[in-house]
């Protein structure tokens, strides 16, 4: 084995650590281990391998394998859908292909004329280009890149590094024959920018779909919270009623008693304890506002479906977790529970729900019956292989990122037809309540 070899070799490690440093800039939330991931790593170590040994010249066939072999590391590596993976899988390509060309064009302005030393010269400058950028996207980018992007805007964007490997082709073929190397340099440069100004939109862009998704939930929040404060304000309004009217009631009762109706007289009281029940519509009673809120809302909508849903709610009237979150983790537990047990019969419908405040945690726990084989889907959502498996599992990507944001724990559980979330959250540091 010559130096030339040796050296091949080394710059393949460094490139496989460029692509593991640029996946774990995006994403925290990794895969176990598995026999696929290891799989994917090694073909495209011994891919990268033989395109160096064997000078292969069929440019379209490498580029198009690498693409792929990278999304297979990324799916295989972390929870990320199909399309983040191919479009980053693309840029990461086309920015590394384009460090490439622009640090070749510039070696040609230099005295060296040994085709293997210059291309081993090219190959490492590039890549040591490409370890500090990768470094430098993960120091300053601070939050993971979940959004599943819709497909319209997705096509619009991955057009443009698909455009560039075109657009660089076909200049080099134009400018070779002239030797114009700083038009083609020029002309790297500028796809360079643009590269990097999609991806720049594609990360802002993804960024503002999760603020719409929290907004949403906020406006969730705020809704719930006016619709409780109004029925609480009707049963206020109706308990002074009652109470300015009790000397009424009283004396119409005594009259009743003297006259011996108590059948009569039942119905009255009856009717005085079920107008003066504040909460007689309430499961959560606990005085938080938001949990009480959601709580209740969610109960009205199970009764209207005629499902058993009991709740052990016991928490403060003040906590320390926003209440947006804890909107999203609720809202989108017992949503999908609602979802799974009416695949059942009335009378077989039940969801238990359980949020308590343990010292400064609190914990949460959703539980259900459900039907069908449990699925895990690419972004580690559960879904069910029932044909309508799209209307199952839904939220708990979001769940996931809610509960990450507290440093907190998720457990799921799936045995004997019962389907269990349980999570644990731990106070933030330096956040005060906002519930």
């Amino acid at each position: 084995m010559n130096d030339y070899e040796v050296l091949n070799i080394l710059m393949l490690l460094f490139s496989t650590q460029i692509l593991r440093i640029y996946l774990s800039a995006f994403h925290n939330q990794k895969r176990a281990s598995g026999s696929v991931k290891w799989m994917a790593w090694g073909i495209y170590i011994f891919f990268q391998y033989w395109v160096v040994i064997s000078g292969a010249s069929q440019p379209l066939f490498i580029l198009i394998l690498n693409i792929g072999l990278i999304f297979s590391i990324y799916k295989s590596s972390y929870y990320v859908n199909s399309r983040t993976a191919l479009f980053l899988s693309g840029i990461l390509y086309a920015f590394w292909m384009l460090v490439e060309v622009i640090t070749n064009n510039f070696l040609y302005l230099t005295d060296i004329d040994e085709y293997s030393y210059f291309f081993v010269v090219g190959s490492a400058i590039s890549k040591i280009i490409m370890y500090m950028a990768v470094h430098l996207l993960k120091r300053f980018r601070k939050s993971s890149l979940y959004t599943n992007m819709p497909l319209h805007y997705w096509l619009r964007l991955f057009l443009i590094p698909v455009a560039t490997f075109y657009i660089i082709h076909n200049t080099y073929c134009l400018t070779f024959e002239n030797n114009n190397n700083v038009f083609f340099t020029i002309t790297t440069i500028l796809m360079i920018l643009i590269n990097y100004i999609t991806f720049d939109v594609y990360d802002k862009l993804g960024n503002n779909l999760e603020i719409e998704k929290r907004n949403l939930a906020y406006e969730q929040q705020i809704a719930l919270c006016n619709k409780q404060a109004a029925e609480r304000e009707t049963s206020y309004q109706e308990t002074r009623r009652i109470r300015h009217d009790l000397k009424d009631y009283l004396i119409d009762l005594k009259v009743t008693l003297k006259n011996g109706n108590l059948n009569d007289a039942l119905k009255k009281i009856d009717y005085m304890l079920e107008q003066n029940q504040l909460y007689k519509n309430e499961v959560s009673r606990s005085g938080n506002l938001v949990v009480d809120s959601l709580i209740n809302y969610k109960y009205s909508l199970a009764q209207k479906e005629r499902i058993d849903m009991k709740c052990y709610i016991f928490v403060p009237e003040e906590m320390v977790f926003a209440g947006a979150d804890l909107c999203i983790i609720l809202g989108n537990l017992i949503d999908n529970a609602m979802e799974a047990v009416n695949s059942f019969l009335p009378g077989q419908r039940y969801i238990d729900v359980s949020v308590t405040q343990i010292k400064d945690s609190l914990s949460i726990m959703v539980k259900n019956p459900y039907k069908g084989k449990l699925l895990l889907n690419g972004n580690g959502q559960i879904i069910t292989s029932k044909q309508e498996h799209r209307n199952h599992g839904i939220g708990l990507d979001s769940v996931q990122r809610t509960v990450e944001k507290y440093k907190g724990e998720l457990l799921i559980e799936h045995e004997d037809g019962i389907f269990s979330v349980s999570i644990l959250l731990f106070p933030p540091k330096n956040l005060h309540s906002n519930s």
